[in-house]
């Protein structure tokens, strides 16, 4: 006894890529990158991967390539919404914004982004895994 016939495969030419989008301008690149960026911060809340004021999220500003947008010092990551995020250039100065910068941390970011220049954004978190994992004294 023979089950069912299986589903032909659909032609190449009909599957289509998710390819990054497109954006008409650069306020709309950047208003993009600063909405994801509040979400990937939203997420990380969520998950707890934020220890305190230690951790952050960056992204490079689209139009100013030397300056990055970034959580507010202090503020948890999941309440963080898209007005609240800083642009900080590449010394940790702010630039757009009303709150500080978690400058220790913030030279971190620099030094990748500066090292990467095609890197758009770079993550640092303290999970409870990884504290966990940490405090084992153990090399991986």
């Amino acid at each position: 006894m023979h089950g069912p016939t299986p589903p032909l495969p659909l032609p190449t030419d009909q599957l289509r890529f998710a390819m990054p989008p497109m954006h008409e301008s650069v306020e709309d690149e950047r208003r993009h990158r600063k909405e994801r960026l509040a979400g990937a911060l939203r997420v990380f809340g969520r998950y707890g991967f934020e220890d305190g004021v230690s951790g952050h999220i960056t992204a490079r500003d689209p139009e100013y390539s030397d300056c990055f947008w970034v959580n507010p010092f202090g503020m948890p990551f999941k309440h963080v919404t898209v007005s609240d995020l800083v642009l900080a250039n590449a010394d940790g100065q702010v630039v757009d914004g009303r709150y500080h910068v978690n400058q220790a941390a913030f030279t971190v970011h620099a030094q990748v982004h500066a090292a990467r220049p095609d890197a758009v954004a770079v993550a640092h978190c303290h999970s409870v895994h990884g504290r966990a994992l940490a405090a084992l004294g153990e090399l991986l």
